[in-house]
């Protein structure tokens, strides 16, 4: 019986190893799945705590994910920049969208896959085989014409309807246009380009 729990623990681990490792929850706590198999698509929002432009779009992000997740689609809010720490994090997320879905990614894994740019930028991500492809990758809205200059209502909200496209079996239309934000901050590593 000891071999037998041995083999499965060495199993265990080695499936554990293999596993995608996507980035790390503000506790810590490894995010190796991003959705369950069921799900419909991922939205990922890349954001910043010291981006102003993230933050005002933050009341859109979250209008977005509430009218859509128990539509079978899976939210994230992604922190790409690598001065973000956890505490800060939590403290920002209690502030604009508490017990939503966050990860910290640490190791570039999501920002390298969605070749996000800036903060605030959404992609959807649809199933692949066993992993994930981006769909849309762009604006959230169009309330920022660009930096310094808004609108005083958005007037196309992209992230919810690429997501009506997708349950609805429509081919999605392509972003338009450049994220404005901020520039997502990873020395060392070359700079995502579309």
């Amino acid at each position: 019986m000891r071999l037998i729990l041995a083999v499965f623990a060495m199993f265990l681990t080695a499936v554990a190893a293999h596993a995608q490792l996507y980035g790390s929850r503000p506790d810590g706590t490894r995010v190796t799945s991003l959705a369950p198999a069921a799900a419909q698509a991922v939205v990922l929002y890349f954001v910043a705590t010291d981006c102003p432009v993230s933050n005002r779009t933050f009341p859109e992000m979250k209008r977005v994910r509430q009218a859509f997740a128990a539509r079978g689609i899976a939210f994230w809010y992604v922190y790409p920049n690598i001065t973000e720490i956890p505490a800060t994090v939590r403290q920002h997320q209690a502030e604009f969208d508490p017990g939503a879905p966050t990860l910290l990614d640490d190791r570039g894994t999501l920002t390298r896959l969605a070749r996000a740019v800036a903060t605030p930028e959404a992609v959807v991500l649809t199933s692949s085989g066993s992993g994930w492809k981006p769909v849309y990758a762009g604006r959230i809205d169009d309330r920022y014409l660009r930096l310094g200059v808004e609108r005083p209502a958005v007037q196309n909200h992209f992230v919810e309807r690429v997501l009506n496209e997708l349950l609805s079996g429509q081919p999605v239309e392509p972003a338009t246009g450049n994220p404005v934000g901020c520039a997502i901050y990873r020395p060392g590593e070359a700079a995502a380009t579309r």
